[in-house]
């Protein structure tokens, strides 16, 4: 493979770096080796999962990495592959999360301009255990608990994806009550939420008269935008996974808006 001057090296000092840092290092040889608009990819269901934009952003989930798995990651390098414009390592991580000692593996596809981190994708190799060992860093959800009634049921037996939306939805505003106060108290007349994304796994049916209990989780909370997660049962059994981005907008101009002061991830 031809040897791209400057690419192996670029990648390899920020991953060295980054190694020092979730082991409790300094975040400032990081940060210098990311591109003012680095983009990083981190695909799946746990609190971590999303894309992040630009340097603040990134950093901030290096940082949040480091705080969910108790101050301290260990990464192990193994082997790896480049080209002209970007470089692929494997590695292995390991951490204390939820109170468990885990290891998981990814590769980490790096591009780079300029000299620096332009852009990653993370990528594991195992993604459902991925997002099961760092999903166990949420804390305590808000539950909500709905029965299922026949009128919203498709002919009158299984909960259709409509109503299982609304029940999301239903679950996530009573989740942002007890949080928050309700929503146009906390938003004021100035703004609204708005879904951006959703999307459902479903892993068993919900037939008519269940008792649907709805486990929500708000993931990450930015400047303007919210993260939800949604694990749904009926009894012991999971019935559906989700996840839901909502953004906050001007209400008059439907442009984005910056949430309240006061609405973040404490």
């Amino acid at each position: 493979m031809a040897e791209a001057p400057g690419v192996k090296a670029v990648v390899e000092e920020f991953l060295a770096c980054q190694r020092e840092m979730y082991a409790g290092g300094d975040l400032a040889a990081v940060e210098e080796l990311l591109a003012e608009d680095v983009v990083w990819h981190v695909p799946g269901t746990s609190p971590i999962a999303g894309d992040y934009r630009g340097r603040e952003a990134v950093t901030g989930y290096f940082r949040l990495r480091r705080e969910l798995a108790g101050g301290a990651i260990r990464v192990a390098k193994g082997g790896e592959a480049h080209h002209e414009e970007a470089l692929v390592q494997l590695a292995d991580g390991r951490a204390t999360l939820g109170g468990r000692e885990v290891v998981w593996r990814t590769a980490g596809a790096y591009r780079v301009a300029d000299g620096r981190v332009a852009e990653a994708w993370l990528i594991p190799l195992d993604q459902e255990h991925f997002d099961r060992v760092w999903g166990a860093t949420r804390p305590a959800p808000f539950v909500y608990i709905q029965r299922v009634r026949p009128q919203e049921c498709a002919a009158s037996t299984m909960l259709g994806h409509p109503r299982l939306l609304e029940f999301l939805e239903a679950a996530f505003i009573e989740c942002w009550r007890e949080r928050y106060g309700s929503l146009d108290a906390s938003l004021g007349p100035d703004r609204r939420l708005t879904v951006a994304a959703v999307n459902v796994r479903y892993l068993a049916p919900v037939h008519s008269d269940a008792e649907l209990r709805i486990e929500v989780a708000l993931d990450r909370i930015t400047q303007r935008s919210i993260q939800v997660h949604y694990d749904a049962f009926v009894a012991d059994t999971r019935v559906a996974e989700a996840g839901s981005r909502y953004v906050c907008l001007d209400t008059q101009a439907g442009e984005p808006a910056s949430l309240p002061d006061g609405i973040d991830d404490d």
